[in-house]
């Protein structure tokens, strides 16, 4: 395999068999020893195939056998060169012609093997057995057998019982006439990176990213990343949510630390930065490679057959921690998915779904179809991974599959495959069965500027799960444009607030408790508000008890966030303000308004604030922001307004 393949893992990983011809060299005859010209014809047939002169070797072998028949030999080892060609039904007649003139054991093994490769798993079963049955293992060696005939049995049933799955090739704008592979997707499904592997005559193989972006007539032509694409080869990228940040592998460069190392390149004004290498303790001296970023930016998944693996390549994650006064990336020491995810083989091709709760990934060990099979875990509490679930067949062949992206609002799948034996990697999407959808995700995408000048502001953006009681939540910032795009996993409801020095604060709530499809995010176009007197800022996250003045916990988040504002403004005199919908008689909503609008009062007394600073007042339902004839316009009415009195 060339070595352009090693970078992404998808082409340069493949099964290995001992071959016949090594464990056989024990004088395996026919029953009269060969002539001295058959013999030289033998020898010759072996000195092709070392030169990897296949057809001279095969054209030998035959004219062996058209001498002698039952030259046992020449039939294993004609079987050993079609298995070198990836031919497996002339593999499997030689095999069984070598059957018929010995029984050896090890031949139905290797029957088992190649059937199993053509997908005849019926068979491959049932030679299995017979081997198992008249061979002498070791307990190493039995279970082995028994771990190929469990992959048959599974193969069987999942055949039986396959899931929904029309797989449509993306359009030649997208797929090239090389192999085209690794899919990522933007969360708001309008980039696509993918890697291509460019072989010209004459030419080493370069493995370079392009990405297409989506438009009015679909995927549009998919172009080089030049910032980005070098002479060498990078491969097996993963896109931030946000399309900020793009991860990658790249293999021997200059000022490496390993065989392959994690890369990241940084867009800013809409041009990618030169890409740096990710550094110590993500690389190693040995293998790390195919990252994939959760839609958080908090953990960095990759495969790497580092040391503490359970073991050949195995998935990690490594925290990320933020950028340094440099501008580098920092990053918590990795850890090992565990036992439940990794094996005795080989585990690839992570990704985390935008949910953060489905983890996917490829495994060459894990009971499958063959080769390496799509698996899926779910994430419990951000630490513990179940048993991973194989997502069935025909989504996995006896081909490998690698390289899964899934949209972040859960539907629709993109991988990369080559469908036979014969072709080559495309990019492929198609609808997921109900069965294995991950949980959905949307976003909101938000653009911050000053009210009174239209500039952007680099603002201090938190996201607070509201069903976690005392969380703090999530901190990003905004970009010099202003802007900010944050994943939501639905199921919950968010907090969502954004402050900056000089500005009163504003906050929202996202109630994402039902589903909420992707083709449908939040797009919030926010101006802050510099502080002066008279100006308001409306608190929609202060939640009280029905028909109480009982402050909720859920309060929590955007109380402290007040306390923030007030102490870092210590000379502000504010009036906390109280409004509700129209239910209910005026009066009693006037009052009950009022009455917690002095419970906010004394919140912020408890906090430290000085009374001094503080008057309250209730409004009931006088003065609306929105209609009192929907749900959403009368939770939008149910607010807690804070008014600036001056200094």
């Amino acid at each position: 395999m060339d070595e352009s393949c090693k970078t992404s893992g998808i082409l340069g990983l493949s099964r290995r068999f001992l071959l016949v011809l090594v464990a056989l060299m024990v004088v395996l005859l026919s029953d009269a020893q060969p002539s001295r010209r058959i013999e030289r014809w033998f020898d010759e047939a072996r000195q092709h195939f070392s030169r990897q002169e296949y057809s001279l070797a095969i054209e030998r072998s035959e004219q062996i056998l058209e001498h002698n028949a039952d030259f046992l030999d020449a039939r294993l080892f004609l079987a050993d060169i079609y298995f070198e060609m990836k031919d497996s039904p002339n593999e499997i007649l030689h095999l069984k012609k070598a059957l018929e003139i010995s029984d050896m054991p090890l031949i139905r093994r290797r029957l088992g093997d190649a059937l199993f490769a053509t997908a005849n798993y019926a068979k491959a079963l049932e030679y299995y057995q017979s081997y198992l049955n008249i061979a002498a293992l070791s307990s190493e060696g039995k279970a082995a057998i028994e771990r190929k005939m469990e992959n048959c049995r599974f193969a069987i049933r999942a055949m039986e019982t396959p899931v929904d799955f029309r797989p449509e090739r993306l359009p030649n704008t997208v797929n090239s006439p090389f192999n085209d592979y690794w899919p990522s997707l933007s969360i708001d499904q309008q980039q696509l990176v993918i890697t291509r592997l460019i072989q010209q005559p004459g030419s080493q193989p370069q493995e370079d990213f392009y990405i297409s972006e989506y438009g009015p007539d679909g995927w549009q032509e998919a172009k080089p990343l030049n910032e980005i694409n070098t002479p060498e080869n990078e491969g097996a990228q993963s896109l931030s949510a946000d399309g900020k940040l793009l991860f990658f592998t790249a293999c021997n460069r200059s000022g490496g630390m390993g065989s392959c190392d994690i890369y990241y390149s940084v867009r800013n004004n809409g041009r990618w930065e030169t890409p740096v290498n990710a550094g110590k303790p993500l690389n190693t001296s040995y293998w790390e490679a195919q990252p994939s970023i959760s839609s958080d930016g908090r953990f960095l998944y990759f495969s790497s057959n580092r040391p503490g693996g359970k073991g050949n390549k195995d998935l990690w994650r490594a925290e990320c921690l933020g950028f340094d006064p440099n501008g580098r990336l920092k990053w918590r020491e990795p850890e090992n998915l565990g036992d439940s995810i990794n094996t005795p083989g080989n585990e690839t091709s992570p990704f985390v779904h935008a949910g953060n709760a489905n983890f996917f990934f490829a495994s060459d060990y894990h009971t499958g179809m063959g080769g390496f099979d799509l698996f899926m875990s779910y994430i419990v509490n951000d630490s513990v991974f179940t048993r991973p679930r194989n997502l069935g067949f025909p989504i996995n062949t006896v081909n490998d599959e690698q390289g899964l992206h899934i949209s972040a609002d859960g539907l629709t799948a993109f991988f990369s495959s080559a469908r036979d034996s014969l072709s080559k990697l495309d990019i492929y999407s198609f609808k997921l069965d109900e069965s294995i959808r991950p949980k959905p995700a949307t976003y909101v995408k938000a653009t911050v500027t000053n009210s009174d000048t239209n500039e952007p502001v680099q603002a201090s953006v938190q996201l607070v799960n509201l069903a976690v009681p005392g969380e703090i939540g999530r901190i990003e910032n905004t970009d010099k444009q202003g802007e900010l795009l944050v994943c939501l996993p639905t199921g919950t409801s968010y907090s969502f607030s954004v402050s900056k020095g000089g500005y009163l604060f504003y906050s929202n709530t996202f109630d994402l408790q039902n589903p909420r499809q992707i083709y449908n995010p939040y797009e919030l176009e926010i101006a802050l508000i510099p502080v002066k007197a008279g100006v308001e800022m409306d608190l929609h996250n202060i939640y009280f008890e029905t028909d109480s003045f009982r402050i909720l916990p859920q309060s929590e988040p955007e109380l402290r966030k007040l306390v923030d504002f007030l102490t870092e403004n210590p000379v502000l005199e504010v009036e906390v303000q109280g409004h509700t919908d129209n239910t209910g008689m005026a009066e009693n909503n006037r009052k009950l308004s009022e009455k917690r609008a002095q419970s906010v009062v004394g919140f912020l007394v408890s906090r430290g604030i000085d009374q001094e600073r503080l008057q309250w007042a209730g409004y009931g339902e006088e003065n609306p922001v929105a209609t009192n004839e929907t749900e959403e316009g009368r939770r939008l009415n149910r607010r807690t307004t804070i008014k600036i009195l001056g200094e």
